[in-house]
């Protein structure tokens, strides 16, 4: 799992915290360098395992969180939120690592976001939630993830499709809070 503040040991180093995991399972301690070191090169942090944690920044930290998960080889990673205290900038670089290890790895990945444009762009299935009581109110197949892998993620979300698609999830969550606060105006 991958948590929305990342969840991080701040007294341990960034080597200590990716294979936290694998040294709880009792795992061979040469191994699990080695595995620490190809995963931090993966997720873009080579030569930082020394480093204390709590010096990086929150892309940083979501990047060890990120390897720390993927170390321990899950056959299903869940992110809650993993990429909403990010800046914009940081948070589109993500999405397209989460994107690389995806396609890399062949993880099923299921990430709850409240940003509508993530979830386009990172499913290829999105259920929309209706609130009160919570159930699927739709589910669409989307092809923006698969196109991520090849195209710039931000030619992919000038789309047309990528435009009428968000319009419309965000028209529908609108509908749903209106229905819920009243409908009343301002």
């Amino acid at each position: 799992m991958v948590f929305q503040q990342g969840a991080l040991f701040e007294w341990l180093t960034v080597a200590q915290n990716v294979d936290f995991g694998l040294r709880m399972k009792g795992a061979d301690p040469t191994e699990t360098a080695k595995k620490v070191d190809e995963w931090l090169e993966i997720v873009g942090l080579a030569g930082f395992g020394d480093t204390p944690t709590y010096q990086l920044s929150g892309g940083m930290q979501q990047r060890i969180a990120l390897a720390r998960c993927l170390i321990n080889d899950p056959d299903l990673i869940l992110m809650d939120e993993p990429l909403g205290a990010l800046d914009a900038l940081t948070r589109e670089k993500m999405q397209s690592l989460v994107l690389k290890i995806w396609k890399e790895t062949g993880k099923t990945i299921m990430i709850i976001t409240h940003s509508v444009e993530e979830a386009l762009m990172l499913g290829e299935r999105l259920f929309v939630m209706a609130p009160r009581p919570g159930r699927l109110h739709k589910e669409y197949r989307l092809p923006f993830a698969e196109m991520g892998l090849t195209q710039d993620p931000r030619d992919i979300k000038k789309t047309q499709h990528f435009s009428e698609t968000r319009e419309e999830i965000l028209s529908m969550i609108w509908d749903m809070e209106e229905e819920i606060m009243g409908g009343g105006s301002l």
